[in-house]
C-alpha cells in the first residue's frame, strides 16, 4: 500500500513559494534599511525577523511539504526535493494541531527542532484532503492514546460518533434553516 498525497502545483507555486521569495525580497530590504536609516531600526528589525522567519521555514527547515507519501511502515514529506521519512515504529511524538476550519495542520514529529519534524500542512490544498486529515489525527491519537485530546475523541459512549468533524463537510447554515423549517410543516 501506497498512497501519495500531493498540493495543488499552482496554490504550492502561489500560496509557498512566492510568498517565499517575496519575504526574501522584503527581508534584504530590511536589512539595507538597518543598515543604513537610523530613524526606522526598531520597525525593520521586527521585519527582518518575520520575513525571515518565513523564509526559514520554506526553503531550509522545508516546513511545507509539497508531497505526503503514506507506506506500509512509515510517512515521507517531501519538499524541494529533499525527503524526511518517520517510520511509524520509530515515531515517539507526533503532535498535530489542528485547525479545522480551515483543515490546516501544524506537526511535529518525534524530535522537532528549527532544522526539521515541524510542517505546515494544508491539508485542503491536496488530493484527498478529508482522508489526509483525518489519518494524521488518527496517528496523532494512536501515537498519544493516553492523551486528553485522543481520550475527548475516542470516548466510550456508544451514541458518540468516533469521526472527527470537518467543518467543510458540514452543510451550510441556510440549508440547515431550510430543512428544519420544512420538517416542522
Amino acid at each position: 500500500m501506497k498512497k501519495e498525497y500531493i498540493y495543488d502545483p499552482k496554490s504550492y507555486f502561489t500560496r509557498i513559494i512566492l510568498v517565499a521569495v517575496f519575504c526574501a525580497a522584503i527581508f534584504v530590504f530590511s536589512l539595507w534599511m538597518i543598515a543604513f536609516n537610523a530613524a526606522v531600526r526598531g520597525f525593520f528589525a521586527v521585519t527582518a525577523l518575520a520575513a525571515g522567519y518565513t523564509v526559514w521555514n520554506t526553503f531550509i527547515s522545508r516546513s511545507n511539504p509539497r508531497r505526503i507519501i503514506l507506506e506500509e511502515d512509515g510517512i515521507s514529506f517531501e519538499s524541494f526535493g529533499k525527503t524526511d521519512t518517520y517510520f511509524f515504529d520509530d515515531i515517539t511524538t507526533f503532535l498535530a494541531k489542528d485547525f479545522r476550519g480551515s483543515g490546516k495542520i501544524f506537526l511535529r514529529v518525534n524530535n522537532h527542532n528549527l532544522f526539521r519534524g515541524r510542517f505546515w500542512i494544508h491539508t485542503r490544498e491536496f488530493n484527498d484532503s478529508d482522508e489526509l486529515f483525518l489519518f494524521l489525527l488518527k496517528l496523532e491519537y494512536k501515537t498519544h492514546p493516553d492523551s486528553l485530546k485522543a481520550r475527548a475523541w475516542d470516548s466510550t459512549r456508544p451514541d458518540v460518533d468516533k469521526t472527527p468533524v470537518l467543518p467543510w463537510n458540514l452543510p451550510q447554515r441556510k440549508t440547515m434553516v431550510a430543512e428544519e423549517a420544512g420538517n416542522e410543516v
